[in-house]
């Protein structure tokens, strides 16, 4: 059995080991950059990928012998699933793997630009996609003590609760995050959902965060509100044309990443063990008899992104406090300046992503409480913040 997989998925080699070591006959490769080349796809057995590896008909054609190709992603829209299908490849991803960090993402560009303005946002907070990523957002939102609420028309019309399909209401919010997939075809389109004619409907001073797809929101109507002075603030992790980033948009933008949002130490090594779960059920069944290390094990390389974070605190802490500490464990501001120093082209673009250190989740965080800690909505409240919490 021979394995390909991105060189940028943690813990591929020790989970291969593991499987070795247990008899299996087992040959792993990898691949470095965005695409694999024809001869190491000549060879594999299995694919794993990343979202930056597109995989169509003419890639497939250079794989005869795949039979199964695993994401370690969210997003499937790299992929052409017709395509694999017609090939006879079973295509798998993994939802919700790097959900808490793509949420942890969110929770630190609205802390950050909170404490900037020494001001929660005044308004609803609008989430738009009411899946994994979506609801993690919106719980740490809530948790910073914001009013959220979830738009998604297809869950709506399935009749799901708690979501909602009034546009409207999404235009009129203070702050608004997407979390939804590129589509352009449907009855819920989402290529362009933020265009000329949306963005300039948004509320004065709106905080717009884009952690999905660059497409969802046109850049260049983007630049043009911005040139234009529209008082808007815009938090952009993915853009309409990576790994080229538009540069003129740049300057306009409050925070900007290298598409790093559910790039947690947790979230990546998460990713390549679910792949590899998935890829056993599949080539002996749910009930196979092969071993992985569980997720813990996994994580230890790496102490300074799984160490505790610890804060005593007698008396019930302001939304300033709660704010302080999501940026003492992830600072998006880090982020935004590594890309605004070392991305000049698609190349550097891609370099930093492969780089990318080792980051903890808002989940290393433990606050030891007074007596306010025996309140429900507190409790409740650092639960969606994904802390951890005892009293004192």
């Amino acid at each position: 059995m021979h394995i390909l997989a991105d060189a940028s998925m943690p813990q591929v080699a020790v989970l291969a080991e593991h499987l070795q070591v247990q008899g299996m006959a087992l040959t792993l490769s990898t691949f470095q950059g965005r695409q694999p080349s024809a001869a190491q796809l000549s060879a594999a057995d299995v694919l794993m990928i990343r979202s930056i590896t597109r995989v169509d008909g003419t890639l497939l054609q250079q794989a005869p012998k795949l039979r199964w190709l695993g994401t370690a992603t969210i997003g499937t829209e790299h992929v052409d699933a017709a395509a694999c299908a017609a090939a006879g490849v079973t295509f798998a991803s993994t939802p919700g793997v790097n959900a808490r960090a793509v949420g942890d993402y969110v929770a630190s560009a609205v802390a950050n630009f909170a404490l900037e303005r020494n001001q929660l946002p005044q308004g609803e907070v609008a989430i738009v996609g009411a899946g994994h990523t979506g609801r993690a957002a919106g719980e740490r939102l809530q948790g910073l003590g914001l009013n959220v609420h979830y738009y998604d028309p297809p869950l709506h019309a399935q009749g799901v609760e708690c979501v909602h399909n009034n546009w409207q209401r999404v235009l009129n919010s203070a702050v608004i995050s997407l979390h939804v997939p590129l589509t352009t075809c449907g009855e819920f389109p989402t290529r362009y959902l933020f265009n000329t004619k949306n963005i300039q409907q948004l509320a004065t001073g709106c905080l717009l965060i884009n952690a999905s797809r660059g497409a969802v929101v046109e850049e260049q109507a983007l630049l043009q509100a911005m040139q234009r002075q529209q008082a808007l603030h815009v938090v952009l992790d993915v853009w309409e044309h990576e790994p080229q980033i538009n540069h003129q948009l740049l300057p306009w933008l409050h925070y900007a990443t290298a598409h790093i949002a559910g790039h947690s130490l947790a979230g990546k090594v998460g990713g390549s063990l679910q792949l590899f779960e998935q890829w056993l059920q599949f080539a002996f069944g749910r009930n196979h008899a092969w071993q992985l290390p569980p997720l813990n094990a996994l994580l230890q390389p790496w102490p300074q992104a799984i160490a505790p974070r610890l804060w005593q605190q007698a008396q019930a802490p302001s939304w300033q406090m709660l704010a302080s500490w999501v940026r003492a464990i992830y600072d998006i501001r880090n982020d935004d300046k590594q890309l605004r120093d070392q991305v000049s082209d698609s190349a550097s673009f891609d370099a930093l992503r492969k780089a990318y250190q080792a980051r903890p989740e808002l989940s290393c965080g433990q606050v030891h409480g007074g007596d306010w800690l025996a309140d429900s909505d507190w409790q409740q409240r650092l639960s969606q913040l994904s802390f951890s919490f005892s009293r004192l």
